[in-house]
C-alpha cells in the first residue's frame, strides 16, 4: 500500500514539474513577444537583410509525369536563421507547437517558384518543427509534397536524360530583407534507398543566386537534379514487341503468292497491331512538334509491315497476271509450266523470284536499321 501511494506521488510531482515547465516557457515567450514586430524582420534594426540557411531533405522522389511535364518530392525543408529579439536564458530550447504563438514570430516567406500543386502533412499532428535556443537561433521545418514543374525534352525518349529544378525564394521580401543561403557541408540531404521509377538519379547541384524581377531583387535558392531514364521497361514494352511484330509480317514471304486469305491477315493484323501499340505510346508523352527516338523506331517498323503488304499485292498481281504471247516465254523462261498447254500463261515464276529477294531484303534492311539506330541514340542519350 505504502509503494502505491509513493507511485502515486512521484507521478503527481512530474506531472506537477511539466505543468511548472510549460508555464515558465509560455511566461517566457509572452514576454519576449511582448514587445515584438512580427512585420519587422530579424535584423532591421541593423539595416542588414537577415541570413536564412536552407537544408532539403528529400524524403522520396515521385516519377517524372512526361505527359504533364512535371515530377513530385515529399520534403523536409529546414530554414535556420538568428532573432535576436528572442534571446532568452532558458537551459533549454524552447519548442513552439501552438500555431497561433507561432503566426506571432517572424518567418521567411518561402515559397517554391516551379510548385503546381502542394500540401503540408498534418497527420497525426501538423508536420512543424518550430525551436528557439537561448542564443536566438531558430529552426523553423516543415514536411511538404510538392508537384514541380519540369521542362522536359524528348528528343532521344526512351534514351533522355532530363534536368529537373526545385527554386525557392521569398515571395515579398527583397535582398534587403532576406538573404538564402545552403546550409554548409549537407544542404541536400537523400536516404541511401531513394528510388526513383524508371529514372536514375546522377547527381545534384546546389545553387545561391539573385533573381531579378520587376518588383525587385530577391535572394533564391536552387537545385538541380540530373536523371537518365532506365531503358529496361520501355524495351520491354515497346522495343521486344515491335521487333516480333515486324518478324511475324516477313512469314507471308513463305506463303504462296495466291495464298490471299493467309498473306492479307498476316499483313493487316500486323499493321493495326503496330498502329494500336503507337497508339499506346503516344498517350504517355506530350504532343511536342519535334520527332523522338521512340517515333523513328516506331515509323520504321511501320514502314517494314507496310512494305511487306506492298509486297504482296505485287507478287499477287503478278501471279495473276496472264502474259500476252507465247512468244514472251520464250525470251523469258519464267511462265508457269503447266500439263496443260491451253492454260493460261502467268508471272508465277517472277513472284516467287520477288518473294526469295524479300526474305533477305527486309531482314537485311531492318537489320542495317538497328546497327544505325542504336548506336546512334544510346551514345547520344550517355552524352546528353
Amino acid at each position: 500500500m505504502k509503494s502505491l501511494l509513493v507511485m502515486q506521488l512521484i507521478v503527481l510531482l512530474f506531472l506537477a514539474g511539466c505543468v511548472k515547465g510549460i508555464t515558465q516557457q509560455r511566461q517566457i515567450l509572452e514576454n519576449l513577444l511582448a514587445t515584438y514586430d512580427v512585420n519587422e524582420w530579424p535584423d532591421a534594426d541593423f539595416d542588414r537583410p537577415t541570413d536564412v540557411s536552407v537544408q532539403m531533405f528529400i524524403n522520396s522522389f515521385g516519377s517524372l509525369n512526361a505527359a504533364n511535364m512535371d515530377y513530385s518530392i515529399d520534403v523536409f525543408l529546414r530554414q535556420h536563421w538568428v532573432d535576436s529579439r528572442l534571446q532568452h536564458s532558458r537551459n533549454r530550447s524552447i519548442t513552439i507547437r501552438d500555431p497561433d504563438m507561432q503566426k506571432r514570430i517572424w518567418r521567411p516567406d518561402t515559397y517554391f517558384h516551379n510548385v503546381k500543386d502542394a500540401e503540408f502533412h498534418v497527420v497525426t499532428m501538423p508536420n512543424i518543427q518550430f525551436r528557439i535556443d537561448g542564443t536566438g537561433h531558430i529552426l523553423y521545418s516543415v514536411r511538404i509534397t510538392a508537384k514541380l514543374s519540369c521542362s522536359m525534352n524528348f528528343k532521344h525518349f526512351p534514351f533522355d536524360s532530363q534536368d529537373c529544378h526545385v527554386l525557392v525564394s521569398s515571395y515579398a521580401s527583397t535582398d534587403e530583407i532576406v538573404n538564402y543561403h545552403w546550409v554548409e557541408g549537407i544542404p541536400i540531404d537523400l536516404p541511401d534507398d531513394l528510388e526513383i521509377a524508371q529514372f536514375d538519379l546522377l547527381n545534384y547541384y546546389p545553387v545561391e543566386e539573385v533573381m531579378p524581377l520587376q518588383t525587385g531583387n530577391f535572394s533564391s535558392l536552387k537545385v538541380d537534379f540530373q536523371l537518365r531514364r532506365q531503358n529496361g521497361y520501355h524495351i520491354l514494352q515497346t522495343y521486344v514487341p515491335t521487333v516480333l511484330i515486324v518478324s511475324i509480317s516477313w512469314v507471308s514471304f513463305w506463303l504462296d503468292p495466291t495464298s490471299v486469305p493467309g498473306r492479307v491477315s498476316i499483313g493487316v493484323t500486323t499493321l493495326l497491331t503496330l498502329t494500336t501499340l503507337a497508339g499506346g505510346i503516344r498517350q504517355q508523352l506530350p504532343p511536342v512538334s519535334y520527332i523522338k527516338a521512340i517515333d523513328v523506331w516506331v515509323g520504321m517498323c511501320m514502314i517494314m509491315v507496310f512494305g511487306a503488304l506492298l509486297e504482296f499485292t505485287l507478287v499477287n498481281w503478278l501471279a495473276n497476271k496472264k502474259l500476252v504471247d507465247n512468244q514472251t516465254c520464250k525470251i523469258i523462261p519464267v511462265c508457269k509450266s503447266d500439263e496443260d498447254e491451253e492454260a493460261p500463261k502467268t508471272y508465277v515464276n517472277q513472284a516467287h523470284f520477288i518473294d526469295r529477294i524479300s526474305r533477305g531484303l527486309f531482314p537485311g534492311s531492318f537489320l542495317l536499321f538497328n546497327l544505325i539506330y542504336w548506336p546512334y541514340y544510346l551514345s547520344n542519350g550517355m552524352h546528353e
